[in-house]
């Protein structure tokens, strides 16, 4: 499954795209799809509402009660008129328990007019119930809403995950498409995404990043996740796409019954941050290509790079890596300069392996000729010398 950049305008960090056409090695069955299509009547689901069968506060969604009430007004008058309303469409979490994937602000205003009754009809089009509450409807008016079929897609428990991670994509059809990051967050609830979220409130990482990324559609998180994936599967094991490697790891670290794995990860990360501010300041996971550029924004496939190779290292490398930060500094933007496919690693095509492989590798011996005091050159584009002073 490709993962795509969704747009999130923000000048602190830098567009990337990460699609690949490289052949998804692991394709999924058909027969793995469970959707069901349970016959049902606006009734059925108001009685699931009222009896809290029904999930509002998922990970993935926007906040309920974004209508107004002129749009819930007309989606009530739309129900009484005998229209038929958009598909629902729900997660089977038990038999007791759907999450809702598409149909939030559908099932908020069903609730606020006729559950909780706080919604007063205002604005309709054609029938003339403005200031009616549902308490002051007739039991005639009351039949028809509740009797009113609706088209309702249930996806089964027990689905894979990587089936569900693209149902989830294809079938929310709401205003805002999900990032992946918060279609991960909510596939993946348990240890690997409360280990995420508590990553990504590390002061350090606040602090290395100034506190640029927003924390809002989860992209601080999307950071972290990117981190934790390589850092625990290593690049050298990745395969397209990118949002597959991470997903698997995030299954990965549901399945573990110990957390000492990832206690130590967190320790690196600390050391991984704290080595990064030392080293870049604020100019942390941001490309330069000349010493002289302005800041550029905050880039997610550097910051993979760093925080991975800076949370391996021994106590002794960093202390040679600090005694020879110049160095770095001036190697790694002499590379951004001089060694194009080494730069477009980190913005075109991430989520290639020639690329994941390209950006880790360079950085990786860049990192250790620096450590030893030595300036590198860069020879027709596609490799790394010792200069010769």
């Amino acid at each position: 499954m490709e993962e795509k950049d969704i747009s999130i305008e923000n000048p602190e960090i830098d567009k990337e795209d990460v699609s690949s056409d490289e052949v998804i090695t692991q394709p999924f069955s058909p027969n793995d799809i469970k959707l069901s299509n349970p016959p049902m009547n606006l009734g059925d689901l108001i009685d699931m509402i009222t009896y809290g069968w029904v999930n509002f506060n998922t990970e993935y969604q926007r906040a309920d009660n974004l209508w107004s009430d002129k749009k819930q007004s007309r989606l009530i008058e739309s129900a009484l008129l005998g229209l038929r309303l958009p598909a629902f469409y729900f997660e089977e979490v038990n038999k007791r328990k759907w999450n809702i994937i598409d149909g939030l602000q559908r099932c908020s205003a069903i609730r606020n007019f006729c559950i909780d009754e706080t919604l007063i009809l205002s604005d309709l089009e054609f029938l003339n119930f403005n200031g009616k509450k549902y308490n002051e409807f007739a039991f005639d008016l009351k039949r028809d809403i509740r009797m009113l079929p609706i088209t309702v897609n249930v996806l089964s428990a027990g689905v894979p995950d990587e089936v569900k991670y693209i149902l989830f994509k294809r079938l929310n059809t709401g205003g805002i498409e999900l990032t992946p990051q918060e279609i991960r967050n909510a596939m993946f609830q348990g240890t690997a995404i409360d280990t995420v979220k508590k990553i990504s409130k590390e002061p350090l990482f606040i602090k290395a990043t100034e506190g640029k990324i927003p924390t809002n559609r989860k992209q601080d998180q999307d950071f972290v996740s990117r981190f934790i994936a390589f850092y625990m599967l290593g690049y050298e094991s990745y395969t397209p796409d990118l949002d597959d490697f991470i997903n698997k790891c995030m299954h990965n670290i549901n399945k573990m019954s110990s957390n000492k794995e990832i206690e130590q990860m967190i320790i690196d990360f600390q050391k991984a941050m704290s080595l990064s501010i030392s080293i870049f300041g604020n100019d942390a996971f941001r490309k330069r290509e000349n010493l002289n550029d302005n800041r550029k924004p905050l880039n997610k496939a550097y910051f993979e790079v760093i925080a991975v190779s800076f949370a391996r290292l021994k106590d002794q490398e960093i202390e040679f890596l600090l005694n020879n930060k110049e160095l770095l500094k001036k190697n790694l933007t002499k590379a951004m300069c001089e060694y194009k496919s080494y730069n477009n690693s980190f913005s075109g095509g991430t989520g290639k392996r020639e690329s994941v492989k390209k950006r880790f590798s360079v950085f990786s011996e860049i990192l250790n000729k620096s450590m030893n005091g030595i300036e590198i050159s860069i020879i027709d584009d596609n490799t790394i010398e010792d200069r010769k002073l």
